[in-house]
Formats: structure tokens, sequence, C-alpha cells
């Protein structure tokens, strides 16, 4: 009689326990775990949350990412900037680890917008990513100084915005491994090569140049990059007879790996250094005078910084400046190219016994 009572009381119990309301176990969690959670949804998803209970009012104010488009804002600058400053003051001691802002404000303040990266840059921030929407010279954004000497930094996107020209002693990136930077105007012609030498452990780096970017020299100097991409966006409106020239560009990379280099017009390509055995795609022409001794050299040399490499895809219009150059001086030779990859136009025909004669261990081909 006990045991069957004992028994019967038991499963009331579980019965009890099946029937009642499910527990809600996410929403024990700690708030470090829970923000952990809401760091792998977009910013818009992470402040929903806010509307689950009271336990969850306040968790994506200490989220340490963040990924805003002010055009979701419905066009209101104020509530934009209301809803950043909500999120920069809610807690002011704690880490940025991923800020992404895609900016298109109606009326852009310069001031209001520098101090508010400042304050992202200086709460140690580890990808930062800014792409300004913004058109023409009179709404110019800036970046913060303080960007230039982020300890913590790792990787850096920036898209038509200005670079200031700090002295270079307060340049220092230690952490970054990873930069892109498109149609960035820099104040200063040394700013870009002296940005990249400050990043002692770049690793990839990506650059766009753009005819409003006044830009005059790509000089890349590294001793840690392994993959560089070089491209020219020669703008609205801009025929390819009457496109301005592209930044002369100084490349000394020792551990390259892999170089990329696109629909790119220049007077001056010099290639101090890549890695040997490196894989690259190039696309380069030169306004130049054939006539031109030093020029004729310049060509030489660029095409000798690349004799090394293992990979190699070549444009048309590349091989049309190599034609012209053999017929004025012996090609150089690729000895460790073993795949080519070349558009060869139907005029080009002639220069393929000689170009494929300087690879001598050519094992893969392809037109």
């Amino acid at each position: 009689m006990v045991r069957t009572s004992l028994n019967t009381s038991l499963s009331k119990r579980r019965l009890r326990k099946s029937k009642g309301p499910s527990e809600d176990r996410l929403s024990d969690l700690p708030d470090e775990l829970l923000c952990r959670i809401l760091s792998e949804l977009s910013t818009k998803d992470s402040v929903r949350t806010s509307l689950l209970s009271k336990r969850w009012r306040n968790i994506w104010l200490s989220v340490p990412v963040l990924d805003l488009d002010t055009r979701t804002f419905q066009d209101d600058d104020y509530l934009f900037l209301e809803f950043l400053d909500s999120f920069l003051e809610s807690n002011k001691e704690q880490d940025i680890k991923e800020f992404k802002l895609i900016y298109d404000a109606g009326e852009h303040c310069d001031s209001d917008f520098v101090w508010r990266i400042d304050d992202v840059v200086k709460r140690r921030v580890c990808h930062l990513t800014v792409l300004n929407r913004i058109n023409g010279d009179d709404a110019l954004v800036r970046m913060p100084l303080s960007l230039y000497s982020c300890e913590t930094l790792k990787t850096l996107t920036l898209y038509c915005v200005v670079l200031d020209n700090p002295k270079s002693e307060l340049v220092s990136l230690p952490c970054v491994k990873s930069m892109h930077l498109e149609a960035v105007k820099f104040d200063g012609k040394k700013v870009l090569g002296t940005l990249i030498s400050s990043c002692s452990v770049l690793e990839e780096l990506i650059i766009v140049t753009h005819p409003g970017d006044y830009l005059e020299e790509v000089c890349v100097r590294s001793q840690s990059l392994k993959s560089f991409e070089l491209e020219s966006t020669p703008g609205d409106g801009y025929e390819e007879y009457e496109r301005q020239l592209d930044p002369e560009v100084v490349i000394d990379a020792p551990r390259l790996e892999y170089m990329s280099i696109s629909r790119y017009l220049s007077t001056s390509f010099k290639i101090d250094s890549i890695g040997s055995y490196a894989k690259v795609n190039i696309d380069v022409t030169f306004d130049v005078d054939y006539g031109d001794p030093e020029k004729i050299a310049m060509i030489y040399n660029f095409l000798i910084g690349i004799s090394l490499v293992h990979e190699m895809i070549i444009s048309a219009q590349t091989l049309e400046v190599i034609h012209v150059l053999s017929k004025l001086e012996p090609l150089p030779r690729f000895p460790n190219l073993s795949c080519l990859d070349a558009s060869f136009i139907k005029s080009f025909w002639k220069l393929l016994p000689t170009f494929l004669g300087c690879c001598m261990n050519l094992q893969s081909f392809v037109l």
C-alpha cells in the first residue's frame, strides 16, 4: 500500500512538471554569454531582442559589435545619431570589438562625426569599417587622428573618406593584418606609404584608386605582406581614351604570395621585390614615349620584377606592352613560370613564340 501510494505521488509530480510552463533557460545565461550570442546577429535583430522581456531590455547595449546603415533610419539623421549616442554612452568602459557604418546622412557635420568615430577607436576597436555614400567634396568625411595609433585594430576597411597627414612618428598600427582602402582621399603624398609601413604584421592589402582621390603614389613597402590587390576605377563618365593616369607605383614586399593589378594606366611602375614563386594577375599599361630609353628601361625592369613568379594571368593590354618591348630589346626570362593564362589577340600571335621561349619551364598554358 505504501509503495503504491509513493509511486502515485511520483507520477503526479512528473505529470505536473511535464504540463508546467516551459523554462526560459536562455534568459538564465550570464550577460557575457548572451552578448556573445547576440554578437552573431545583425544589430537590427540584436535590438529587437529588447522586446522579449525586462531581462533582455538592455542586453543589446553591452554587445561589443555594432553594424549600422543610416538608410535604415528612414533618412532621419537625428534618430541615427540618437541611437549611436545611446550605444556609446551606455557603457563607456566597454570595448567595441567590431564597428561597421554605412554612412549616408542628409546633413553631415564633420566635427560631430569625427568625435564619434574617435570614441569608437578609443574603445579598443578590433575591426573597423566605414563606407561613406555622401557625394561631393562639400561633405568630406574625415577619420580621427586616433585611428593612426590604434593598438588593437586588426582589420580596416574605408570607402570614400579622408585621411589626414599626421607626423610619421605618430603612426603605428601594430596589429593590423588586413586593410582595404577604396576611393580614399589622402591629405599628403606620403600618407598611404606611411600607413602601410606602420602595419608591421600586415598580410592583406587592397587599394582601389579613383580619379577624385588625388593620390600621387602607391608606395607599398612591407616585410609581412602576403596578398596585394591594386585596382583602378576610372570613374563615371570617363571614356577609355580620356581617362586620367593612375598614381605611380613602388612595390617592395619580399614575402608577397599573390598580386593582382587591374585596369591600371601609369607612367611608372617599379617592383623592387615580391616573393619568389608568387602568383600574379597583371593588367597594366604604360602611358610612355617608347622612344625614351629611361621609360623603356622602366618597363623592362617591371618585367624583371615579376620574372620569378610561379603562376601568371596576363591581359591583352599588358601583352601589347611586351610586344612593343620585344621589338626594341630581348625579353627577360621567366625561369619559374609553370602556369600561364594569357589573353592573346590576333595581332599578337607573332609574339607568342618569342614570349613562350622565355618560359622554359612552362607546364600549363591557357589562351
